[in-house]
């Protein structure tokens, strides 16, 4: 499970009992998104509408 958040992202991979930030510098978030095909494949947006697309479950990202 993933949040998007004005301090960030996060993900939960116990139903939200316990969360990780991701991506260093991701702030302003206003959606998460996962590829259903994909599911390591993660899309996260900010309110200024950049697109930021992780290919390994929120490890790394790129713009």
């Amino acid at each position: 499970m993933y949040v998007a958040m004005r301090d960030g992202l996060f993900k939960s991979t116990d139903a939200g009992e316990t969360w990780k930030a991701l991506g260093k510098g991701l702030k302003n978030l206003a959606a998460v998104t996962v590829n259903s095909r994909k599911p390591n494949e993660v899309y996260a947006s900010t309110v200024d509408g950049v697109i930021f697309r992780s290919a390994d479950g929120g490890t790394t990202w790129e713009r």
